[in-house]
């Protein structure tokens, strides 16, 4: 579920456990394990782009150059900012991939910010969720839930309407 939309994998997480149908160190697991296999195919697919002879001539220009020192400079607040931003994740991980910054630096960093990102995150879900369940019943998570999936819906639409517009 990382895969599709990781805020939505922690929720569903937090309702499984609170649910007592997954116990929290089994989920806290799987989760860490697709955030950070992500984050290793999304450095893995811009690393074999880099590799092809078209897309480099396709892409790489004298302003992307300066990205690429800039990327280099600053490779551990663009790893920490994209997980911390919504949709920074994909092009900053796939531009580290692209730019050849260090695999292991990248990977530490990753799974470091997995490490401190996660129990955050879930434990809020679980607090959260837990009071909304005592509050409004069975449908607090869905009210939980319904927040984050506008929040998705939202930045695939400006996404989308900045990719027609360029």
């Amino acid at each position: 579920m990382p895969f599709l939309h990781e805020d939505m994998a922690i929720v569903a997480a937090a309702l499984l456990v609170e649910q007592h149908e997954l116990v929290l160190g089994l989920a806290a697991v799987s989760l860490s394990a697709g955030m950070i296999s992500r984050d290793f195919i999304l450095y893995g697919l811009g690393a074999a782009a880099r590799r092809q002879g078209f897309a480099r001539r396709l892409l790489i220009r004298p302003r992307v150059e300066r990205l690429s020192d800039w990327v280099h400079g600053n490779q551990t607040k663009v790893i920490v900012v994209s997980r911390l931003v919504p949709g920074l994740m994909f092009p900053a991980y796939i531009a580290c991939g692209w730019f050849g910054v260090s695999f292991a630096r990248f990977a530490t960093v990753s799974i470091v910010m997995t490490a401190l990102y996660l129990p955050v995150i879930l434990g809020l879900a679980l607090i959260f969720g837990h009071a909304a369940l005592d509050w409004v019943g069975g449908w607090a998570w869905f009210a939980l839930a319904a927040p984050l999936t506008v929040a998705g819906l939202l930045r695939a639409r400006t996404a989308y309407r900045k990719r027609q517009s360029a």
